[in-house]
């Protein structure tokens, strides 16, 4: 049976008459007169009565009228998606690549919890985050713009860049980015004879360093640096989760506290 035409018969019902519940439903009278005649072939029963004062349902109509109406309305509440509210979330995973966790973690649990009283889980981003995205373990990541599994969506929302810093008569020092630069020399792009001669995987042990030596340094866009090496930051999430509400909410809260650390002076 035809969702369309109960609603029909329910219209006509309250209405009486095919031409209003031809305005009440935005169609023409000629459908609704249609739709009554298969109706009334499908059910076995005239339904409505044609009277000086308009449609007159039959017994059997007016038996199944509500019934029809309770089922059109549980149908239509079946079909809303649920109405999200952060205080109904029990834990929130996210894992930030550093040094972008150093930048905005303390921010980013800060406007979380604000929001909803749910476990945070905050961690920085390793090689098995693609793999904990895709099977839910973990909600959203953010990372560098790269080549990833096709499971997973990407969307860049971004860019910081690598800027000399620290001490240049030292040593130069590479910070290694898990899943991101351990076999590529982006400072080469500057400079093809510069090689790193101390590695770590520690931005706080990097920063102990730059009094002695030197690194390329990242940081979030801003007019007072000159941007030497770009990097494109993107918010990373499960693909067929990415219209999930609290992905989009996550989502939404991850781009605003970047977008808030990018315009501090």
């Amino acid at each position: 049976m035809d969702l369309n035409a109960l609603s029909v018969f329910v219209t006509l019902y309250k209405s009486g008459s095919t031409q209003r519940a031809a305005v009440i439903l935005g169609r023409s009278q000629s459908y609704v007169s249609k739709t009554l005649a298969q109706l009334r072939q499908d059910l076995g029963d005239p339904l409505f009565i044609r009277t000086a004062n308009g449609f007159q349902p039959t017994t059997y109509a007016i038996q199944i009228a509500p019934k029809i109406q309770l089922a059109i309305e549980q149908i239509n509440s079946a079909l809303e998606p649920e109405k999200f509210n952060p205080m109904h979330i029990e834990h929130i995973c996210i894992h930030v690549v550093e040094p972008m966790l150093v930048i905005i973690g303390k921010s980013l649990v800060e406007t979380i919890r604000e929001k909803t009283n749910a476990i945070i889980e905050l961690r920085h981003w390793r090689k098995q985050s693609n793999a904990l995205l895709i099977d839910g373990t973990v909600d959203i990541g953010i990372h560098g713009l790269k080549e990833r599994p096709q499971q997973l969506y990407q969307k860049k929302i971004a860019q910081g860049s690598a800027t000399l810093s620290g001490n240049l008569a030292g040593e130069y020092v590479k910070l290694l980015v898990e899943d991101y630069n351990e076999h590529i020399e982006l400072h080469k792009s500057t400079d093809h004879k510069l090689d790193a001669t101390i590695l770590v995987d520690n931005y706080v042990v990097l920063n102990q360093l730059l009094e002695q030596h030197y690194t390329y340094k990242f940081q979030l866009p801003s007019d007072n640096v000159k941007q030497e090496i770009g990097v494109d930051i993107a918010l990373i999430c499960n693909a067929s989760r990415r219209h999930e509400q609290k992905i989009k909410w996550l989502s939404n809260i991850c781009q605003n506290v970047i977008q808030q650390a990018i315009q501090k002076p």
